[in-house]
């Protein structure tokens, strides 16, 4: 009896492809352009792509802080992207020229900051108005306190004297409230004047197109393929020896 001869069949794998090696540049380039072709035609964007980022600064105000309220702001401009994160404000115009992108960009950022220059001037107008209203509390407060000690120097009655001090401890209280008010106020008014609204950045660059990421997917696609083709064509091509005989 003919004793069986010993495969080796990696070797015997690798030699196949080895005499197939052509399969090897010929799969990956095709694959190489098919992917690379398809990822550049479905990402293709307009040329240019420019980005502006905008500080919102202390304005929180919902119609200037919020996408959906911005976005309808700028209804009219197309291939507008607008991201909102904190304090902060990125649109994401994209055009066929940097020209005509920059000039777009130019005008949305002016026309938002003016809006959000336009809220933070109000907020600290309204502020000082209110604070400038405590202040004159305050020395209408501290005109009664003294007033008030006045009235209890004088030999007054015991039921006029009760009602004095009542009055005198609620005016302090008031008073003492009135101006921690207004100090927290001034502290407020100080700090939110550093947090003006303002244009961070703003770029304009030529559109990514994805050609390399793809071909290179395709590339790796094509040696995979290559791999599994060659090793199914030696499959079949060994079951049809081995039925053949």
């Amino acid at each position: 009896m003919r004793e069986e001869k010993k495969r080796f069949v990696l070797y015997e794998y690798l030699m196949y492809f080895w005499k197939r090696k052509q399969y090897f540049l010929i799969v990956p380039i095709i694959t190489m352009l098919l992917v690379g072709g398809a990822v550049y035609f479905l990402k293709k964007d307009m040329p240019y792509t420019g980005q502006a980022v905008v500080y919102t600064g202390g304005v929180t105000s919902p119609d200037l802080t919020r996408e959906n309220n911005i976005a309808a702001r700028f209804a009219d401009e197309e291939n507008l992207e607008i991201f909102v994160s904190s304090k902060q404000v990125k649109f994401t115009k994209k055009g066929n020229s940097a020209d005509e992108v920059e000039q777009s960009l130019d005008r949305i950022t002016e026309e938002y900051e003016d809006d959000l220059i336009e809220n933070f001037e109000g907020r600290i107008e309204a502020s000082e108005v209110y604070l400038d209203s405590l202040d004159k509390r305050v020395i209408v407060l501290q005109k009664a306190i003294a007033s008030y000690n006045e009235e209890l120097e004088k030999g007054l009655g015991q039921d006029q004297y009760e009602d004095f001090t009542d009055l005198l401890i609620e005016t302090e209280k008031e008073l003492s409230e009135a101006d921690a008010t207004a100090h927290r106020m001034r502290s407020d008014i100080e700090f939110f004047k550093k947090e003006a609204p303002k244009t961070l950045s703003e770029n304009v660059t030529k559109s990514k197109s994805y050609l390399k990421e793809g071909a290179a997917i395709g590339l790796i696609l094509g040696l995979v393929l290559t791999v599994v083709l060659l090793a199914l064509m030696k499959y079949l091509s060994e079951g049809r020896r081995y039925y053949n005989d």
